[in-house]
């Protein structure tokens, strides 16, 4: 607020009453009189009086500058600075000042969800197929959706097992066909068979030109069965090609037209399924050719040959390869001339030529059987008769035994057996040693041994 000079000292001043001073003074009275309306002029100000007040002080201050000459020392008052020396609060801004929310933007400043395509914007999940959206599982067949195991049908293992099936002792001749032929074999069911308990079987099988009948009685197995209780299969071979002599097949290319060793499971199949074998003691023996064949035995049927013995021949094949080491003895006389058994090709059955087969050394072959089996490389040696030697290979795998027997001076025979004895010499097969019996230390041999269950 601006206040108008004093024009003079004695003009009468009309002040509000509401100050209480309504008359008139003198010069210094005056001035008092102005200095106090400038200070409630000034303390209105400061106080953020109301506007009243302030144009009742000036009024006052007017009347008493009329009636008051103007003071000589005392310069005017400036003139008070516009509303802005005590800063009349600003006024608050335009609507602006504290900003107002600008209009929220059209719908779309929220953007407003585009409205969802027609049935698209979510894709409805296009309808399933009729019954195939999730294919049903198709209905398992009845019995086989989770096939439960068939209940093991007793009578029928029993009869495939031969246990129950009406065999008799007896020796006798059965026919076997095979490869569109009829076989022929030696069948030795002991007295002390019994149609319930499995007893065990050796197969054994004859030299170049014999057959079952004749190797049963050279080889004595048939006394020794009936003796210690066990089954005795003897079967007879075929010739070869451009041969008349019956035989056992020792290499796969050897007759085109036959496979002995197939045969010899078809055989063993045959005799399960007819009598009551215990297939855990499945054996094999044979001489000359016969136990060449026991040989490739040893290699091709180790799951089902418990154990093996080879009388005057036995050889290990380049390729062999068995499933399971099995338990072997041999027996060779040292003057076996159709065998020879330090090798070299040459034989009493093919005289002034090289046999291939007759190269090698027997014990040699038999070593070879040792080191495939684990055995120790060096065998220990024992006498047990006059004229015979056994070297037994120890630390063989599994815990068997492997056990070589060397009979001096013997000949192309079966060592102990009373039909070798009388006809061996006079059939110029040599000496037939009576120190050991094959039939007899074979037989105890097989009987420490059975398949794994």
């Amino acid at each position: 607020m601006v206040v108008a000079p004093i024009r003079g000292w004695t003009r009468r001043a009309e002040v509000p009453c509401g100050l209480m001073l309504c008359s008139r003074t003198t010069r210094s009275r005056s001035f008092f009189l102005v200095s106090l309306v400038l200070f409630v002029a000034l303390f209105a100000a400061a106080c953020g009086g109301a506007s009243d007040a302030a144009l009742d002080a000036d009024a006052a201050s007017t009347a008493a500058a009329e009636s008051t000459p103007e003071p000589e020392p005392t310069p005017e008052p400036e003139p008070e600075p516009e509303p802005t020396a005590i800063p009349e609060p600003e006024p608050e801004p335009e609507p602006t000042a504290i900003p107002e929310p600008e209009p929220e933007p059209e719908p779309t400043a929220i953007p407003e969800p585009e409205p969802e395509p027609e049935p698209t914007a979510t894709p409805e999940p296009e309808p399933e197929p009729e019954p195939t959206a999730t294919p049903e599982p198709e209905p398992e067949p009845e019995p086989t959706a989770t096939p439960e195991p068939q209940p093991e049908v007793e009578p029928v293992t029993e009869v495939l097992s031969g246990c129950g099936a009406g065999s008799v002792p007896g020796i006798t001749t059965q026919t076997l066909s095979f490869e569109d032929r009829d076989r022929t074999y030696q069948q030795v069911v002991p007295s002390s068979y019994d149609d319930a308990s499995p007893m065990p079987v050796v197969l054994n099988w004859h030299g170049l030109g014999s057959n079952g009948v004749e190797q049963l009685g050279f080889s004595d197995y048939g006394l020794v069965a009936e003796a210690e209780g066990f089954i005795v299969i003897a079967p007879t071979g075929l010739p070869s090609p451009g041969d008349t002599r019956n035989s056992w097949e020792l290499t796969a290319d050897q007759d085109p037209n036959r496979n002995d060793v197939a045969f010899a499971n078809e055989l063993l199949d045959t005799v399960i399924s007819s009598l009551c074998v215990d297939d855990r003691r499945v054996y094999t023996t044979g001489m000359s050719n016969g136990g060449y064949f026991s040989s490739v035995l040893v290699c091709e049927m180790s799951e089902r040959i418990a154990a093996a013995a080879s009388i005057a021949a036995l050889s290990h094949p380049d390729d062999c390869d068995p499933a399971r080491t099995v338990p072997y003895i041999g027996f060779h006389g040292t003057d076996d001339e159709v065998v020879p058994f330090a090798g070299g090709g040459e034989s009493s059955l093919a005289p002034g030529e090289t046999v291939e087969l007759f190269l090698v050394a027997i014990p040699d072959e038999f070593q070879e059987f040792a080191a495939a089996a684990g055995c120790a490389a060096e065998p220990v040696s024992s006498s047990v008769a006059d004229d015979v030697t056994a070297y037994e290979y120890q630390g063989c795998s599994d815990g068997i035994d492997m056990t070589f027997y060397e009979i001096v001076d013997g000949g192309h025979t079966w060592p102990g057996s009373l039909v070798s004895v009388a006809l061996s010499e006079a059939l110029g097969l040599g000496k037939t040693t009576t120190g050991i019996n094959a039939s007899t230390t074979s037989w105890e041999f097989f009987s420490q041994y059975a398949l794994p269950e």
